[in-house]
């Protein structure tokens, strides 16, 4: 079932439309595991939406998502930068909810599983890069969202 009046997806998020949403379930889609979700998938993040994520969206939510809307490149930097923000922001949330759909698709089990068995040094690099990279979105995030919050 997919939702197509206003009233089943006028609380989400600054998203406009259903339009919105379906390219918004795509940006995620890339950014998590970098493919392009099929069509139904798309249809169950808007449903998921119009379900789990109700409530009316705080003005800094709506204001992050604005820009990623408008700006998709600066999703990632901002994920990162509203990690460590109190309160789960809406952004994150949102990720959440599509993360949850891509493990439990089939097709994308490959994408979304644990890492395969590696040796203790791979391990140890992919780690170390990670760490490095994730701090660098951190930062660079934490002041991407500062500066999207106040304009």
């Amino acid at each position: 079932m997919v939702a197509t009046s206003r009233s089943h997806t006028a609380p989400i998020a600054a998203s406009r439309d259903l339009a919105d949403l379906r390219r918004e379930a795509v940006w995620l889609a890339r950014y998590l595991i970098d493919v392009e979700p099929p069509t139904d998938l798309v249809e169950r993040y808007v449903v998921a939406n119009a379900k789990v994520l109700r409530e009316t969206p705080t003005a800094r939510d709506a204001r992050i998502l604005a820009f990623v809307h408008a700006h998709p490149w600066s999703l990632g930097w901002l994920d990162a930068g509203t990690a460590l923000t109190r309160g789960a922001p809406l952004l994150r949330r949102k990720l959440v909810v599509m993360m949850a759909i891509l493990e439990a698709t089939p097709e994308f089990l490959e994408q979304t599983a644990p890492i395969d068995d590696a040796g203790i040094a791979a391990l140890a690099w992919r780690l170390g890069r990670a760490g490095a990279k994730a701090a660098a979105k951190i930062v660079g995030g934490t002041l991407l969202a500062a500066v999207v919050v106040r304009t």
